[in-house]
């Protein structure tokens, strides 16, 4: 749970409130769906800004405080995010099939460097004619066209994948079935 998420809970509980009745001061009409959203904000101490300022006001909270436990949880977010993106992966490649559809393939055991990798991926890709992406690590990657030409290099930042991915209903399904948009 992040401070602010505890906080929350802690001053719900307080006032003796439940989520439902919170959700209820909170403006909802859809008082389950208000509930799950005030849970999940709890437990992440993640939110909309709007939904926090009524959480605030609802609960006459100080919105100094809140903003700054707010701000406490986002920077230990970003230092586990630091810490993940930089733990060594092997290198990969992803290989676009068709729309939609990729696959993966290994690189050659001889294959060690990215310089390597790169040179490796973009005559795959000219032979092959596929356009592929090189995930030379969680930071970094290098997208290739179906002539073998590198057309974007890539650095991941939170919340935003760094290989392919799909959206379906609005939601990302990562390739690689990794935390790569963490």
């Amino acid at each position: 749970m992040s401070k602010l998420g505890e906080f929350l809970r802690a001053e719900r509980l307080k006032k003796s409130l439940s989520l439902g009745q919170l959700a209820s001061l909170v403006g909802y009409r859809n008082i389950a769906k208000g509930a799950r959203r005030l849970t999940s904000l709890e437990q992440s101490g993640t939110g909309k800004s709007d939904l926090l300022v009524n959480i605030a006001s609802a609960l006459n909270l100080d919105w100094m405080t809140v903003e700054s436990l707010a701000e406490e949880d986002r920077q230990q977010r970003l230092c586990e995010w630091e810490a993940w993106v930089n733990e060594p992966v092997p290198m990969e490649l992803i290989v676009r099939v068709m729309a939609a559809v990729y696959a993966r393939h290994s690189l050659p055991a001889e294959v060690t460097t990215p310089e390597q990798a790169e040179a490796w991926a973009c005559e795959f890709a000219r032979d092959q004619r596929r356009q592929v992406c090189l995930i030379l690590s969680r930071r970094h990657s290098v997208w290739i066209d179906a002539e073998g030409q590198v057309y974007s290099r890539t650095e991941a930042t939170p919340g935003e994948p760094n290989s392919p991915f799909m959206t379906v209903k609005g939601r990302r399904f990562l390739l690689d079935g990794d935390r790569s948009g963490m």
